[in-house]
């Protein structure tokens, strides 16, 4: 009897583990839970977000995308991030054109890929990327997810992070918001 309320617990744990993303195991995550959460949804109803209803957001729709800029701004830069996301129509296909752009966009702001990978990301194909830099004075980085929707649609979620401090932590919250990101379509 005493060994099976010891395996309880124990097998909870270990099914909440096996649970992480693929994404989350490459930074190392632990779980984040938002306080507060409230839903944002962007103006072409394509997805919503669950953040806190104390950052500050932004929506911005053209006829190709419809996009969702959040940050808290109750927190200083450098312990805060801001997160960009989007869907886009258009087609996208991770091959060898797409790599090169990505790399001179990343160049051209003076980025230097620390890490990059392909793999699903809410079971389509997807292409991220961890990035550092300066900018505005600070050291920089950021972490970058293109997801492939369908085949004229595709979703990019982006993260500025500033400042050197609890740089893999901020990443994680914005892993972990991204990961509970929910499509219309």
């Amino acid at each position: 009897m005493k060994n099976n309320i010891l395996f309880i617990p124990l097998l909870f744990l270990l099914i909440g583990c096996s649970n992480q993303s693929k994404l989350s195991e490459n930074f190392n995550c632990g779980s984040t839970k938002i306080e507060n959460a409230k839903i944002v949804t962007d103006f072409n109803k394509n997805f919503k977000l669950t953040i806190s209803s104390s950052w500050n957001t932004k929506l911005y729709f053209s006829k190709f995308e419809s996009e969702i800029f959040v940050a808290d701004t109750l927190k200083e830069l450098t312990e805060s991030f801001i997160l960009g996301t989007s869907f886009n129509t258009g087609s996208l296909n991770f091959d060898t054109d797409f790599y090169k752009k990505t790399d001179s966009i990343l160049a051209e702001n003076n980025l230097q890929i620390l890490n990059t990978g392909n793999q699903l990301f809410q079971s389509k194909p997807a292409y991220w990327y961890l990035a550092k830099g300066s900018k505005n004075g600070y050291t920089y980085h950021q972490f970058s997810l293109t997801s492939k929707q369908s085949n004229n649609t595709y979703f990019n979620g982006y993260v500025d992070i500033y400042g050197n401090v609890n740089i893999n932590e901020r990443i994680c919250e914005a892993i972990s918001i991204l990961e509970k990101i929910e499509f219309f379509q």
